[in-house]
């Protein structure tokens, strides 16, 4: 499975109702986020990256990948490549930010995995865990772009599914709208989610306006 990552727009038919964030270039953090192809648009959050991997971020910041589960919070999964500039100014951000940092890795159950690297899990899906392998967990989760971002419940149910880059005020309130609360009831399938973590940014100070025909 070809595993590509986002260099401007992306929108792919898995994540028809999913938010995407992604960086226009290497120099640009203006971010869109999209629901069902078109909605809405969050503006240019200015910062300064250096690319490089930062794989010490990740095994500073993550749990261990050989088990994969809630464990009693929240939980994110992250994949992403060393070869891809968005999920480096990803890794870059968390390295910058103590407070994303923290929110990681003590409000949630945090994972990030390597999508090049096919490696053995013991993940927890559906009410069980499962011995799968990490290709097999990209077709789980319907990964075909990095970085993309999986937040769930604590029963692990995805409640969003973010296929692109999330700038850091984005990923801090987004978090924050998991740990609201104010999702549970909403379908995702039909945007509903989506629309309320719309509403959440707003509420929040994150300047987001209709999209543009």
């Amino acid at each position: 499975m070809k595993i590509r990552f986002l260099n401007k727009v992306v929108m792919s038919s898995l994540f028809a109702s999913a938010i995407l964030l992604t960086g226009c270039n290497e120099t640009s953090t203006e971010a869109e986020v999209v629901k069902d192809t078109k909605d809405v648009v969050v503006k240019k959050e200015e910062t300064k990256v250096t690319y490089t991997k930062h794989d010490e971020v990740v095994s500073s910041t993550f749990k261990d990948v050989a088990k994969i589960a809630p464990d009693g919070k929240y939980m994110l999964i992250i994949f992403g490549t060393n070869t891809d500039p968005y999920s480096d100014r990803l890794k870059a951000d968390v390295k910058s930010s103590d407070e994303l940092t923290s929110k990681i890795k003590n409000d949630l159950s945090s994972y990030y995995l390597k999508a090049h690297e096919n490696l053995r899990h013991k993940l927890f899906h559906e009410g069980e865990y499962m011995d799968v392998d990490t290709k097999t967990m990209i077709s789980i989760y319907g990964v075909d772009v990095t970085p993309t971002l999986i937040f769930t419940d604590k029963q692990a149910k995805a409640i969003i599914v973010v296929p692109g880059y999330m700038p850091t005020k984005q990923f801090i309130e987004t978090i924050k709208f998991i740990e609201s609360k104010k999702w549970e009831g909403k379908d995702r399938k039909n945007g509903e989610v989506y629309q309320a973590l719309r509403d959440f940014y707003i509420e929040n100070g994150i300047d987001v306006k209709k999209k543009e025909n």
